[in-house]
C-alpha cells in the first residue's frame, strides 16, 4: 500500500479522519473501546498538542482516504506517563529511557490497512527528525501492536500496569536517532 504521509491539523476534514480511523482501530479486540477516538481528539486539542515537541502525522491513501496517524511529543518530569513510568522502573533504567525521550503516544491504522506497512512508515517519519537520544511508548501486552514495534528496534524496557488490576502494558523503548 502506498502513502503519503502528512502534517495532521488539530482540527478540519483531516483531523476527523484520523480521529475515525483511531475510533475504528481502537473498538476492536482487545481494546473494545469505540469511544476512544473522542478521548484521544480531546487530549490532543486541549493539553499534548501544547507540549514541547509535539507533531502529529497522517497517511494517507491513493485515493485520499485517511489509512492511519500517530503523534508524539518530548518527554519530562511532570507529564503523568513519563512520571508513572519512572516510579516502576529502576533509577538506572530511568535515567537511560526517560532522561531525553520522546513519547510516541499514539498510533492507529485502519483496520483494512493493518500489516501494509502504514504503522511503519508513520513511526519512521515521525521520529526522523527527532533529537532526542531515546523514543518510549507503551502498548497493551494482549495487543499485536509489540511486534511492530520490535520489528522498528524498540526493546522491551519493563511490563507494567497503569492503573490498578489493570491490564499489562509493555513498556518499549528504542535509542535514536531512527
Amino acid at each position: 500500500m502506498t502513502v503519503t504521509i502528512l502534517p495532521l491539523p488539530t482540527n478540519g476534514p483531516l483531523f476527523e479522519g484520523a480521529i475515525a480511523v483511531y475510533g475504528d482501530a481502537f473498538a476492536l479486540p482487545p481494546y473494545s473501546d469505540p469511544d476512544r477516538g473522542e478521548d484521544v481528539a480531546e487530549r490532543i486539542r486541549s493539553d499534548h498538542s501544547h507540549r514541547p515537541g509535539f507533531r502529529a502525522l497522517v497517511a494517507v491513501d491513493d485515493d485520499g482516504e485517511v489509512a492511519g496517524m500517530t503523534y508524539g511529543y518530548r518527554g519530562i518530569r511532570g507529564q503523568w506517563w513519563h512520571d508513572t513510568v519512572a516510579r516502576e522502573i529502576p533509577r538506572a533504567a530511568a535515567k537511560d529511557w526517560l532522561t531525553d525521550s520522546y513519547e510516541l503516544v499514539e498510533i492507529a491504522v485502519a483496520p483494512e490497512c493493518q500489516g501494509e506497512g502504514v504503522g511503519s512508515a508513520l513511526i519512521r517519519e515521525l521520529l526522523t527528525p527527532c533529537q532526542e537520544q531515546t523514543c518510549v511508548l507503551s502498548t497493551r501486552a494482549d495487543s499485536r501492536a509489540h511486534n511492530l514495534y520490535s520489528r522498528l528496534g524498540f526493546q522491551v524496557v519493563t511490563i507494567m500496569s497503569f492503573t490498578p488490576g489493570g491490564s499489562p502494558f509493555y513498556v518499549m523503548g528504542r535509542h535514536l536517532p531512527y
